[in-house]
């Protein structure tokens, strides 16, 4: 069984709590009216960023326990390994 499917429940919690956090900056994006909520929906971004990077460290630190640190074999973890050097050169900070 892989950390994912070990984890599902907590992950798909974990997204769904973003996507309502998502479907309130629409909603505040959709509502503003003044500068003032300029701030406000800055703060959404921010804690939505924030709630994302949280996320993704999940990911990185059980694909590393996982698939690095204790994989099967050798080619197994090279190419595990090779899978987080990919995937940390798409991200942006």
């Amino acid at each position: 069984m892989t950390h994912v499917s070990k984890e599902r429940k907590k992950l798909l919690a974990r997204v769904n709590r973003i996507a309502g956090q998502v479907n309130a900056l629409k909603g505040a994006i959709e509502a503003a009216e003044t500068d003032a909520d300029c701030h406000s929906i800055m703060q959404q971004v921010a804690s939505i960023r924030g709630a994302m990077n949280g996320l993704l460290l999940q990911f990185l630190d059980e694909h590393t326990r996982e698939h690095i640190a204790r994989g099967a074999t050798q080619d197994d973890r090279d190419r595990a390994a090779e899978e987080l050097i990919e995937a940390l050169r798409s991200f942006r900070v």
